[in-house]
């Protein structure tokens, strides 16, 4: 019965972290368009780091549980999102719609931020640790991110109508914030119990179950932007939000406490990690990806899947 609970709270606050960190970004773009910041920038910025959010906030809380070992949580998360961005989102919307175009300005921009972001992170972790000065590096490198994204965007994209800001937008932004707050908690509590109730390593739920559950809005606006027609929305969106995680989400926590890696993520994470980006990086440089590889790249991410469950 014990189980039970947990596991529909497990679910319960997964949704609630995914629909908060959503209204959060619904709500905070339209205040930001309100102040008069561009919709460019307004993407770039307040949407890229909404869309990290679920992230973000559930890393934050394992940092503040106090727990020794919820401090492998970022590490695992991030991996665990970065492998589903690029082998699960990226192949479900190739698969969509037949084949992704890539524009030049995501392999010229966004491509070798992503490269170079992901390098890093792996050069951070390869001891098995991320601390506060490898987070500073990190969040310098995002806001040099950031500041190029915004420095490319064309004149038109800067031009806005401003719109006024409500009572319910500010109203929603609060309660979102509140809702990211509990919800990451909870997330995080329900993990740890229903690891110890089923005695499995917490990195499998990590990596797995959380890795799918927070990156369901990269996943809806791929998908939805691919089928519209927008395949560089569909693609920034996944390069975008790579970059974000391995910079923001092991950053940001590792001002207030070190990171760490366990024996699952270095030895099945990792590597997968590096291949899921490599694949990804290999069939967006022809400009496109096909059907084809589209169903390859889900391919190595059930063999992902199969080999944290210990089926393969």
């Amino acid at each position: 019965m014990d189980l039970l609970l947990w596991i529909g709270l497990f679910l319960a606050s997964l949704i609630g972290l995914v629909y908060s960190a959503d209204k959060f970004t619904e709500s905070a773009e339209k205040i930001g368009i309100a102040l008069g910041l561009s919709s460019f920038i307004v993407g770039a910025t307040i949407v890229s780091i909404g869309s990290s959010m679920p992230e973000i906030a559930t890393s934050l809380m394992a940092v503040f549980s106090g727990d020794p070992n919820a401090l492998n949580f970022p590490i695992e998360n991030i991996i665990g999102s970065n492998i589903a961005n690029c082998l699960l989102v990226g192949g479900v919307a190739a698969i969509a719609v037949g084949t992704l175009k890539v524009k030049e300005r995501l392999i010229d921009v966004d491509l070798p931020f992503f490269f170079i972001s992901s390098s890093l992170f792996l050069l951070f972790i390869i001891d098995g640790a991320f601390d506060w000065k490898e987070g500073i590096v990190s969040m310098l490198l995002l806001i040099l991110f950031i500041t190029y994204t915004i420095s490319e965007s064309d004149d038109e994209e800067k031009k806005e109508k401003k719109e006024r800001i409500t009572p319910g937008t500010l109203a929603w932004l609060v309660t979102s914030i509140v809702g990211i707050y509990f919800s990451s908690d909870y997330t995080i509590e329900s993990i740890q119990h229903i690891s110890a109730l089923l005695n499995i390593e917490s990195a499998v739920l990590t990596m797995i179950v959380v890795a799918i559950g927070t990156s369901l809005p990269e996943l809806v606006v791929s998908v939805r932007a691919a089928l519209a027609g927008k395949h560089s929305v569909a693609l920034g969106n996944i390069f975008g939000s790579n970059t974000f995680n391995v910079l923001a989400v092991a950053g940001i926590p590792s001002f207030f406490g070190t990171l760490t890696v366990s024996e699952t993520a270095a030895k099945i994470g990792i590597p997968f990690f590096i291949v899921a980006s490599l694949g990804f990086i290999f069939t967006t440089t022809d400009d496109k990806i096909k059907k084809w590889e589209g169903f390859a790249l889900l391919v190595i991410y059930i063999a992902f899947c199969g080999k944290l469950v210990g089926v393969l």
